[in-house]
């Protein structure tokens, strides 16, 4: 419709506000189609926006049999829908889906708003409403995206069907398990789809989405996964069922598990090499420190000599990604930075008399520091987090390639990276983990239990790390010590040449 008007004179932010990206067309049509098999006479949009489901509707439906409901809480945007004529058979609500009283449907389609719940400013007021309807205590909510599918599924007529359009990070999170345990215990979930160049299909998308169709059947059979290579896939399918398909039966995909790891393996050449157990086995990985105020803690050379801060007072500190360019990070390493004056120590208060601390604590208190969400919950608020140097690092954001590091300084880390801590037992396997890590088979196996985000960004958790794959003691007892220290010290030179070595060795283990 008027998607390219409307996005040329509503400014960024304001879309953003109401967590706002359109529906392409050809997306659009395979939903549609969908929840149009079994010819509803009820459909509803819980998200209008500018109407491209209901568009394509009216090409299906071209009597206007169907009575369209569609609500939208942005009367800008319904502005631009009301230029177009438009049929007999569609009621619009200028209110938010998640307060009204909707009745039921026999089809539902949308792509709702991307929102963190928390934003949400009725979220006390509507969320007890919510659950009392679904049955189910919503706690930890962060994408409202969710709300609106729980709801929606509990406004499904019998033998009716849904499509919706969700991030795909809600697979692998735990707010995605009261969500995943909806789709599964009656049955609903019968066909998945992603997309493999997402960018060229979802060009407006923030984050990595997914569509869902759903139909209220309560027949238990097996899901079907597709993923989408082009949009021009989309557009020479005779059928939406004709899509290709691999399938999974709705027991293995259990509802408090990760799915991505599931569902990502059908369509990977690289397999989950036999006997690879969890990483916890060897330690545990957390977050950085966080320190609420990072311009405020994160000192360079000059700005040290400048307010003559101690080094007593201060702790070696990795504070930007960007900083570790190199997959060995030695003391070397970090004395450069250093003298580079890049802001490589973090303000670590022990002698709270010393005057120029005193001083640049008042700076602080004046700048608002002191008032941030993280430090206003200290005490005292300049109080930062224990942490020790960690032998390995991960970037928490990545494309392409994971950034792991093998940290041999003693600077720990605020949270541009997660900090890797052996247990008893992966402590003298530390090198075989990090030679794991820096492999190809690594690097897979790992980011099935990534977070997906727009423009191939990707994100891990300490958890998401915490529960991947690794080889067993058997298979890192393989690994002879000249081998990993050969490997690190090419890697100190040649991360390329490390990594194909890494992968000689690693396939090596798993195929004795």
């Amino acid at each position: 419709m008027h998607e390219t008007v409307y996005i040329s004179e509503t400014p960024l932010d304001y879309r953003k506000d109401y967590g706002q990206f359109f529906t392409p067309p050809a997306v659009a049509r395979i939903m549609v189609e969908w929840v149009m098999k079994d010819h509803p006479e009820t459909i509803l949009d819980p998200a209008f926006g500018l109407g491209v489901f209901y568009d394509e509707v009216r090409k299906i439906d071209s009597d206007q049999q169907i009575q369209f409901t569609g609500y939208e809480i942005d009367e800008n945007i319904l502005n631009y829908f009301y230029h177009n004529n438009y049929g007999n058979n569609i009621r619009l609500f200028n209110d938010d889906y998640l307060e009204a009283d909707t009745g039921s449907f026999d089809g539902i389609i949308c792509n709702p708003p991307y929102m963190r719940f928390q934003k949400f400013l009725k979220r006390h007021d509507v969320l007890p409403k919510i659950e009392e309807k679904i049955g189910k205590k919503l706690v930890g909510y962060s994408n409202i995206a969710s709300i609106f599918l729980m709801k929606s599924l509990c406004e499904l007529n019998k033998n009716g069907r849904l499509a919706f359009i969700m991030p795909l990070e809600f697979f692998n999170t735990g707010y995605g398990k009261e969500v995943k345990r909806s789709l599964l215990e009656k049955h609903l979930l019968k066909h998945i789809i992603i997309f493999e160049n997402e960018k060229e299909v979802f060009p407006e998308a923030t984050t990595t989405v997914c569509i869902l169709l759903c139909k209220r059947d309560n027949k238990k059979e097996n899901i079907k996964i597709t993923l989408i290579k082009s949009e021009e896939e989309i557009n020479t399918r005779p059928d939406i069922d004709d899509l290709p398909c691999r399938q999974l039966h709705p027991d293995n995909l259990p509802y408090d598990k990760k799915w991505s790891p599931v569902i990502l393996s059908l369509f990977s050449k690289q397999k989950i090499p036999k006997g690879f157990c969890e990483l916890y086995l060897y330690g545990a990985f957390k977050r950085g420190i966080a320190t609420g105020a990072n311009e405020f803690f994160a000192l360079s050379k000059s700005k040290i000599e400048e307010l003559n801060i101690s080094k007593k007072n201060l702790l070696k500190c990795i504070t930007k990604s960007p900083q570790v360019n190199k997959t060995i990070f030695t003391e070397s390493d970090f004395e450069d930075l250093f003298y580079a004056d890049k802001p490589v120590y973090c303000l670590d208060v022990k002698d709270h008399n010393d005057l120029s601390v005193i001083n640049y604590i008042k700076v602080g208190e004046q700048a608002g520091f002191s008032n941030r969400y993280l430090t206003r919950i200290k005490n005292p608020w300049y109080k930062i987090e224990r942490r020790q140097p960690a032998p390995i690092l991960f970037g928490v954001f990545n494309r392409g390639r994971l950034k792991v590091i093998r940290n041999y300084s003693t600077a720990v880390n605020f949270t541009c990276f997660h900090s890797f801590y052996p247990s008893l037992l992966g402590y003298n396997i530390i090198d075989k983990l990090f030679v794991y890590f820096l492999s190809d088979v690594g690097n897979t196996v790992i980011k099935m239990n990534k977070r997906s985000y727009g423009g191939n960004l990707e994100k891990l958790e300490p958890g998401d790390l915490n529960e991947c794959l690794c080889p067993n003691q058997d298979q890192f007892a393989l690994m002879q010590k000249e081998e990993v220290e050969k490997i690190i010290e090419t890697a100190k030179i040649n991360k390329e040449l490390a990594v194909q070595i890494s992968n000689e060795l690693i396939a090596r283990i798993i195929n004795n």
